[in-house]
């Protein structure tokens, strides 16, 4: 066993640093798999049925990398003396309790501190807008593994092998669902959003499939009469009908992660920026391959594209005819059929 892995142990034996598992979006228990949106609940959990610690279970989805504690009510299990911080917890088990920890090496745990829904690095508290995307930036303080093709970086051989695996061969993109490859991620990307029994997001109540979250959530609540979700920034009082609205809104207001222009507008990334700045120059870097239109934005070029495409995405359902965009299908709705509601 290695230092690292024992120093783990260690703090989660003697402290209530609560071990858990973040498999997709909520905290799951490590031994008995309940999930949970709320740390405090799950802490609760963890302190009213697991008051025994079962080192074996508690680590036994971890064969390497650091596994992932709750810290945020850290008491000793042994003399039950309040801890405020990860460190003054191990000071303590050394000198007070003379528990053998390894200074030499890392400690082994990803700490997390969550008093609430307000999703701060419990290292150097940058802010996030999940707790998912909280655990994506905490492993960037421990080592990477770091992919030759693309740069991307991951926590443990495991995960950067699977990466391998869904995403390259050599240098080449590969389509997770029908596993075409594709020399740039440029022509991946193209592929996949001309490729409908490629897209990713699928209604789970008729089975249909759609490029983005947004389109499928918005067809559930049009076509399934589910109700939408509204996203509560947890920083202040705004709210937001849509994920990626709140997203941006969280990362330009709340945190230092954003871009600036010199016109003082914000942005949540790199590529958002780069894409308004052609409100400044002008240009238009974007032609289509099949006529002789250029565009100033990638996403015109690709709402374009729809045009030349043999797959036609709009209907009209009283006399069948098929459209390519959105806005011909409205023009024809509203010329021909004024009666009908369009959605």
């Amino acid at each position: 066993m290695s230092n690292a892995k024992h120093n783990a142990k260690m703090i989660v034996r003697y402290t209530t640093a609560y071990p858990f598992k973040l498999p997709e979006r909520f905290m799951v228990c490590v031994y008995c798999c309940d999930s949970f949106d709320d740390p405090p609940r799950f802490r609760h959990h963890m302190s009213e049925y697991h008051p025994e610690v079962k080192l074996r279970i508690a680590f036994a989805h971890i064969p390497e990398g650091y596994i992932k504690i709750d810290c945020t009510d850290l008491r000793c299990r042994i003399c039950f003396a309040q801890l405020n911080k990860l460190e003054v917890a191990v000071d303590h088990l050394i000198k007070e309790h003379d528990h053998t920890i390894d200074l030499s090496c890392d400690l082994g745990v990803q700490p997390f501190i969550l008093p609430d829904e307000k999703w701060a690095c419990a290292l150097c508290e940058s802010k996030f807008i999940s707790l998912r995307a909280l655990s994506r930036h905490t492993q960037s303080h421990f080592p990477k593994f770091t992919c030759e093709a693309c740069g991307k970086s991951y926590f443990s051989v495991s995960s950067l092998r699977f990466h391998k695996q869904v995403s390259h061969i050599g240098d080449q993109r590969i389509c997770v669902k029908c596993k075409k490859t594709f020399e740039t991620l440029e022509e991946k990307r193209k592929h996949v959003l001309e490729s409908p029994r490629c897209w990713a997001f699928v209604c789970k109540f008729c089975g249909e499939r759609f490029v983005s979250s947004t389109l499928r959530n918005a067809h559930r609540t049009q076509v399934h009469g589910m109700q939408s979700k509204e996203y509560v920034c947890p920083e202040c009082p705004e709210v937001f009908p849509d994920r990626q609205k709140y997203r941006i809104h969280f990362i330009t207001t709340h945190t230092n992660d954003y871009f600036s222009c010199t016109c003082g507008k914000k942005f949540d990334s790199k590529s958002n920026l780069k894409k308004h700045m052609v409100v400044h120059t002008k240009e238009k870097l974007f032609p289509c391959t099949v006529c002789s239109k250029a565009f100033s934005r990638k996403k015109n070029l690709v709402q374009h594209m729809w045009i030349h495409s043999e797959h036609k995405r709009f209907e009209c359902v009283d006399c069948n005819k098929q459209f390519n965009q959105k806005v011909t299908w409205k023009s024809h709705m509203k010329s021909y059929h004024p009666g009908v509601a369009i959605n």
